[in-house]
């Protein structure tokens, strides 16, 4: 796989840095944005390949990130993993329906999330 970037937006410094150690093992690239305040400017900034987006962080949530990212239309077609506990199908449902490519509940671990990531990767890159 090229040198793919991916943006991990997550407030759990643990789980944030265990994803970073793992995706890098993938050969992606991988910036981490720990708060949620500065989530859209650094996604602007870095313009990722894939985002992974923890939904529950304190001071603004992932579904205000994700709404905002749907709306600009530089970020609109970045794939966006949701990482959450959320595991409600509804709540899953309504995540895709504002623009999330796919979900990993934080329960299935971070081996199911880095099998999603590299699967979008490789997906999004064939012709």
């Amino acid at each position: 796989m090229n040198q793919k970037t991916v943006l991990v937006i997550e407030d759990d410094r643990s789980i944030a840095r265990l994803a970073e150690i793992m995706l890098s093992g993938k050969g992606l690239k991988t910036h981490l944005c720990l708060d949620a305040a500065n989530a859209v400017q650094m996604t602007q900034r870095v313009m990722p390949d894939l985002i992974i987006l923890d939904i529950h962080m304190p001071r603004r949530s992932g579904i205000s990130i994700l709404k905002r990212l749907q709306h600009d239309e530089a970020t609109r077609a970045i794939p966006v993993i949701v990482n959450s506990v959320l595991t409600r199908r509804q709540s899953i449902e309504q995540l895709k329906k504002m623009g999330a490519s796919d979900f990993v509940s934080k329960g299935a671990g971070i081996e199911a999330l880095v099998e999603k990531v590299v699967f979008h990767l490789e997906t999004e890159s064939q012709p």
